[in-house]
């Protein structure tokens, strides 16, 4: 027996998507969120780099804007574990609109880890080039960034 193409996607692990142009969501409703917890390394990067210009090009983001985000995710993913990585763990959260991705992270770091959470003047003039909205800070005792790029038009 055939399953329906509805069940189908959903054991694929596929959301089915309401047909094009009627989405039934308020313009600022996500469409979905993909979380991520890596150790706060930079080895681990990469895969922060492939799921961010994953779901751009899922989004139909130019190749020049999938560069730019993927040079504000290396920017700030790289405040928060230092050159030879630090001692916990990263998490992120990529959440995905019609119009833009804004990506969150985390480090929940062990130990004495202190994280510069105050930009230099050549990562601000990077980040304000190719991320429509970005920050760096402290919350709750922890260094916390977020990038939002939107569709170019």
């Amino acid at each position: 027996m055939a399953l329906p193409p509805d069940q189908r996607r959903r054991l694929q692990g596929a959301r089915p998507r309401p047909a094009s142009g009627v989405t039934g969501l308020p313009k600022e409703s996500a469409l979905d969120t993909v979380s991520l917890r890596l150790p706060a390394s930079p080895e681990y990067l990469q895969v922060i780099r492939l799921v961010s210009t994953g779901l751009a090009a899922g989004l139909a983001f130019t190749l020049e804007d999938i560069d730019d985000l993927k040079i504000a995710v290396d920017e700030l993913t790289a405040y928060l574990t230092g050159p030879q990585g630090r001692e916990g763990i990263l998490e992120l959260a990529f959440t995905v609109h019609d119009d833009r991705i804004e990506i969150t992270g985390r480090g929940s770091l062990s130990g004495v880890a202190k994280v510069r959470t105050e930009l230099t003047q050549f990562s601000r003039m990077i980040l304000e080039t190719v991320a429509d909205e970005s920050s760096l800070q402290q919350k709750d005792g922890s260094p916390t960034f977020k990038i939002v790029k939107r569709k170019s038009s």
